[in-house]
Parts: structure tokens; C-alpha cells; sequence
């Protein structure tokens, strides 16, 4: 089960996807104005009747007012009749059918204040005016003609006009500003699920708490994201020692040397899931924070099938591991220096024809075995875990193993995969690293900002004492004035 998200990550969902929010509110601005622009303009026509029922004899004002309350949805219900619609027609010329007049007309009735509205849309502004007055000079008459034969003593129902006919002079439909309005929020609604749905359909590890959860292991360090040594391993060995990277690795040491479940942490195995994740510079990193505090340090390159590390920090030799597991060299001939002082590395040498075989040995335990004897901390580069066996092999031979987990680069599965090539020989990974963290989740970032801030305030705080001391002092009346004399 995952870590659910909370609303920053959500926020930055929709911050990373700003691009596909941009897209969709220009289609959906694109979208409402290719339909506004095609959609035929609409005319509206009204005309308002208040409605008087004639007294009665023997009815009191308040019943013939029920009376015609009574009446009101029978009257509305006339503006839609057949007999109604043909008088319209003829009326008012419009060259309509009964069926398109019919539809183009509606009626409404107020019970509470005896209004009668009867509103006409049409396509055609003077086709609408046509017919709303022929509805204001017709529909009296059809009312009297629907109460023939049924009309009491006291007189007919009279229909008084008491608003219209007239026709708005723009049109009623479209309504551009609403429809381009509309079209902006549903584009901006649907880029920002398009958005948050590539994020919850991302299953791969961003947060320290999705890989503590994936992995099961302790998050030994977040290291940040570095665009200076990115792809260039030998800067890292030049790194000032105030610099991010420096102060992730030495908390990363720091947290190794006191990892309860790894007492012994002579020989240590850096690995990853996949290739890419930055296992190179977690070794060359935690290396040199153990050669800066005193520690005698080999850094061992045991990726035979594609190495690289002679080249990155400019060995001289291209000898290595792979010549000394074969018997062609002693370990001591193939150790090379390198610019950090206490920090020696050991390329992984001429690349054999079947690296799993040199690995799986003896040779393999009896060379990390005298490494011990000169060093007090060796650190094996290994493999990816995935998908060859040359990691677990490593890690069935050293003290602990450490792995690396990229930001964003693999996801839960592929971790729990990984993970079981080490139990496959009887092992497991003793912690893990997050590495290429952004700045909000590094914390090394958050604690050298704080840091800054804290000296900063330090800086002010002084300041403002020194200032103090040169300012004047209040004197009594009377009291001379001594000058002050401002130290050098």
C-alpha cells in the first residue's frame, strides 16, 4: 500500500504539469470560440399580461382572486395550443411553420402577482417582433374564445399588456463572454486532472517515505540533486567541504558508522536497483568523507562489465579488480592513488569474458579479506542489481550493502524485485540512499539554509550591540556635552 499524497504534492503535480494546464485552456479557450463563432444568433421577443377576472356575484374579492390564480396555467398552456400557434402564424407573416413557431415560443405564469409571460426566441430579429406582437394582439381574444360559454355574469377575463412587445436589440444566444468563460474553466479543470492523475498514475519513488515504505530499510541520507557534478564523478573529489554534497555525505557517514544492524562496517557494498541511479557518486562520496575524517579508504570498482571509474577521476592504469580475481596481478600491484589524501581506488581492470564467474570464487572473499589488513574502510562500487547476479554475489561476501534509490527513476515493484536477488543468497540491504533530491525534500538543503539564516541573524545581532555603543547619551539639564571619540 502506498503513501498517500498530501496537498503540497499535489500542488506540485499541477506545478510540474503546467504545460498540459496550458494546453488544455487554450483548447478549451479554441474550443468555446469555434463553437460560439459556428452557433446561430438568437433574437428574443416578450410580452407581459396581467390578468383581471371580472367579480362575481355572490364571490368575495378573494375568491374571485383564487378565481384567477385558478386560471394562470390554463392560460399558459393556450400559448402552445394548435388554434393559437395557426393565429400567430397568420398574424404575423413571419413565413414560419406552426411546428418552428411553436418551438420558438414559451409562456410563464405567476400565480402570486397574475403575470402572464410569453417570450419568443428566434434566429431572425424581425421575424420575432412579428410574432410577439401578433401574440400581444391575438392572445386576449383566444383567451375570451377558450371561455365562451363558460363565462359568469360580472364579464370576461380581461389580458392587459402591461409590458412589451419589443425584442432585445442583441442577441440572447450565444453569450460569448459565458461561453468563452466556460470554456477556460473546463479546460483549466481537465489540465489540472490530466495533471494530478500522471502523478497518482506515476508509481515511481519521489519521497523518503514512499521508499522507506517500498524498501522496508532505513533512509540513511537524502542527497540533493547537483547540476555542477552531474555525469562528472571527479568533481566530486573536488568538491569544497562546504558545499551539499559534502554535508549529505557526512551525514550519510555518520548514520553508517552508528547503523544498529551493521556493528562491522569494514567492507561496504554500494548498489542500485538499476543502472543510472548514481551509485558511483554515493561510493565516491561516502569514500571521501571517511578519508576527510582519518579513515583509510579503498574505493573498489567491481562493475566489470562496463566500467568506468579509471576514467572518471583520471587513473593512471587500466589494471583492476578483474586482473587480480583472474591471478594475472597481486592487489597491492593494481591499487592506485588519488587526489584526495587517505582515499586509494581500485579500477575493475580488464574487462573478462564472464564476470560472474571471477565474482562467484573464493577469490573474491580471500581479495576483500586482505583488503581488511590495509585498510579500515573498503568500499565496493557494485553493479546494478538488475539484471545480473554480480551485485548479490558482492553482497553475499561484504559486512552490509547500501542502496541507492534515484528520485523519481524507479518505482515500487522494481525496488521489491531487486531486493530479492540479495535474499536469493542469503542477504539484504542494511539501508538505503535517496539520491538527486530536489531542493524542497533535500535535507541537507534545509539544514544549510537554516544554518545561513542562523549566521546571518548572528551578524545582525552584532552589528546592532556596536551601534549601540556609539550612540549618544541622554544628559541632565545642565550636564556638559563631552564629545565622543570613535575608536580605530
Amino acid at each position: 500500500m502506498g503513501v498517500p499524497l498530501d496537498l503540497g504534492e499535489y500542488v506540485r503535480a499541477i506545478a510540474r504539469g503546467w504545460w498540459i494546464v496550458l494546453v488544455c485552456v487554450a483548447a478549451g479557450f479554441g474550443g468555446a470560440t469555434y463553437v460560439t463563432s459556428n452557433a446561430t444568433p438568437m433574437y428574443q421577443g416578450m410580452v407581459r399580461f396581467f390578468v383581471v377576472s371580472p367579480a362575481v356575484t355572490g364571490q368575495s374579492a378573494l375568491q374571485s382572486l383564487e378565481l384567477s390564480r385558478g386560471k394562470m396555467a390554463s392560460f399558459a398552456s393556450l400559448v402552445k395550443s394548435d388554434s393559437f400557434i395557426d393565429k400567430v402564424v397568420q398574424a404575423s407573416g413571419n413565413g414560419l411553420t406552426a411546428e418552428q413557431t411553436a418551438e420558438s415560443m414559451s409562456a410563464s405564469a405567476d400565480s402570486e402577482t397574475l403575470m402572464l409571460t410569453v417570450t419568443v426566441t428566434q434566429p431572425d430579429i424581425d421575424k420575432a417582433r412579428a410574432t410577439v406582437t401578433a401574440v400581444a394582439e391575438n392572445f386576449g381574444a383566444a383567451v375570451n374564445e377558450l371561455e365562451a360559454g363558460r363565462t359568469l355574469p360580472g364579464g370576461a377575463t380581461v389580458l392587459n399588456v402591461v409590458s412589451g412587445p419589443d425584442v432585445l436589440p442583441d442577441p440572447v444566444s450565444p453569450r460569448v463572454p459565458l461561453n468563452l468563460g466556460l470554456g477556460v474553466l473546463l479546460g483549466l479543470a481537465a489540465g489540472i486532472v490530466i495533471a494530478v492523475s500522471r502523478r497518482l498514475l506515476d508509481k515511481s519513488l519521489k519521497t523518503p517515505e514512499e521508499v522507506e515504505v517500498a524498501s522496508g530499510l532505513p533512509l540513511l541520507a537524502r542527497l540533493p540533486y547537483s547540476h555542477a557534478t552531474s555525469g562528472r564523478a571527479a568533481l566530486l573529489l573536488g568538491k569544497g567541504a562546504g558545499s551539499l554534497l559534502d554535508e549529505a555525505a557526512r551525514r550519510l557517514r555518520t548514520n553508517v558508522d552508528h547503523l544498529p544492524s551493521l556493528p562491522s562496517a569494514e567492507v561496504i557494498a554500494i548498489t542500485s536497483a538499476r543502472s543510472g541511479e548514481g551509485k558511483t557518486t554515493v561510493a565516491l562520496m561516502l569514500a571521501k568523507a571517511w578519508a576527510e575524517a582519518g579513515e583509510r579508504v579503498l574505493l573498489v570498482e567491481a562493475h566489470l562489465r562496463q566500467p568506468g571509474l579509471a576514467a572518471d577521476i583520471s587513473l593512471g592504469k587500466s589494471i583492476g579488480l578483474s586482473d587480480v580475481l583472474a591471478g594475472h596481478l597481486h592487489v597491492s600491484n593494481a591499487i592506485q592513488h588519488t587526489s584526495v589524501d587517505g582515499l586509494h581506488a581500485l579500477a575493475a581492470g580488464t574487462i573478462p569474458a564472464n564476470p560472474t564467474e571471477l565474482l562467484r570464487g573464493p577469490a573474491l572473499y580471500e581479495v576483500l579479506e586482505e583488503m581488511r589488513t590495509q585498510y579500515t574502510r573498503v568500499i565496493v562500487d557494485a553493479p546494478a542489481l538488475r539484471p545480473f547476479s554480480d551485485a548479490a554475489l558482492i553482497g553475499a561476501v561484504v559486512d552490509g550493502t547500501l542502496l541507492v534509490v534515484r528520485h523519481g527513476r524507479v518505482s515500487a515493484e522494481l525496488l521489491k524485485a531487486a531486493l530479492k536477488n540479495l535474499e536469493a543468497v542469503n542477504t539484504q540491504a542494511t539501508g538505503v540512499v535517496l539520491n538527486a533530491l530536489p531542493g524542497r525534500l533535500a535535507e541537507e538543503r534545509r539544514r544549510f539554509i537554516g544554518r545561513f539564516v542562523r549566521r546571518m541573524r548572528v551578524r545582525r545581532s552584532r552589528r546592532r550591540s556596536r551601534a549601540a555603543q556609539w550612540m549618544p547619551v541622554s544628559l541632565s539639564a545642565g550636564e556638559p556635552v563631552k564629545p565622543v571619540t570613535r575608536r580605530r
